[in-house]
């Protein structure tokens, strides 16, 4: 039988380490910064788009930040169901694994409040009321209605994901100059997120201990996910370009258009789902939970590495 308590504890003892308060990182009365890119570029692809000036490339950055922060914001409305069903299986049972787990939550809803405030901020600030996705309720049931195993492996990804974001395009990237306050955003979400990923990993030890057989049929769910993400992200493309037009003042000729959808996708691709799939930490994990998992990982991960 597993014995994971002292790693719930340590991952209590570390959420503690590096808990912020979101009124510290983030207060109400924030002013944006709108005169340095808020992204890297290696995020949202921006710079190399031949038609659009210096000042749109930084309006194109701009949106594409605040739909970056809005996604997250989105997509966490699921982290928030499955970290409280989780904890919930474990009311009456072990009480360190619950604590542990019921932070999770507490930390994902701070989250949500931290990105909502900054796109809230972000509209006062912008000369344009961005469009942004709505139907969050609606995608997070969907995603929980695959299996808590599969849903687990998905999240993996999603937090892995952060790291690698910070790590490479904000830590090791010495030749851009971007927002600071953004940049410590990034940063301390991953700072929680990193203690999510364990959780993650214990959680799915927990199941495959009981249940081993349901792995396959798990990584099928993950793949389905990760279709369903590119649904989403192509719908919130959509609304940046409608944003992008109505602040620069112009509508796009058709290969304008086209070349600025592909451009685009291919970053939103990359950056949610490519970089998340290579991430070391990722491939390692799942090779813990099972060499099969890695495996099949590494065989669905060329259909997104379009960077």
């Amino acid at each position: 039988m597993l014995n994971q308590t002292p790693e719930y504890q340590s991952c209590i003892q570390s959420s503690e380490k590096v808990s912020w308060r979101l009124d510290e990182l983030l207060p109400k009365d924030t002013v944006l910064d709108f005169s340095h890119r808020f992204l890297s570029d290696a995020l949202t692809g921006t710079e190399a788009i031949p038609f659009l000036s210096a000042e749109e490339r930084l309006m194109l950055n701009h949106i594409r930040s605040n739909s970056y922060a809005h996604l997250f914001l989105f997509l966490e409305e699921y982290a928030v169901a499955l970290a409280a069903q989780r904890a919930g299986l474990e009311l009456h049972g072990n009480a360190t694994h619950m604590r542990a787990l019921l932070r999770f939550t507490e930390e994902e809803l701070k989250h949500q409040q931290l990105f909502a405030r900054f796109t809230g901020a972000f509209a006062k600030g912008f000369k344009v009321a961005p469009a942004l996705l709505d139907n969050q309720v609606e995608v997070a049931r969907a995603i929980m209605a695959k299996s808590n195993l599969g849903v687990l492996i998905f999240n993996l990804h999603m937090e892995l994901m952060t790291q690698q974001h910070y790590q490479e395009t904000v830590r090791g990237n010495k030749d851009e100059t971007l927002d600071p306050l953004f940049c410590n955003l990034l940063k301390h979400h991953w700072l929680e997120e990193a203690q999510h990923t364990r959780l993650d990993f214990l959680e799915a030890q927990k199941i495959l201990a009981q249940a081993p057989e349901t792995l396959d049929a798990a990584l099928t769910e993950y793949s389905e996910l990760l279709q369903a993400l590119r649904g989403t992200l192509n719908a919130q493309l959509a609304l940046d370009l409608q944003t992008l037009e109505q602040a620069v003042g112009r509508t796009f000729t058709p290969a304008e258009r086209q070349q600025l959808s592909e451009s685009q996708e291919r970053s939103y691709v990359w950056g949610f789902i490519g970089m998340g799939m290579k991430a070391p930490l990722f491939l390692s994990r799942l090779r813990a939970l099972s060499p099969l998992a890695e495996q099949r990982v590494l065989e669905l991960a060329p259909t997104y590495y379009c960077a």
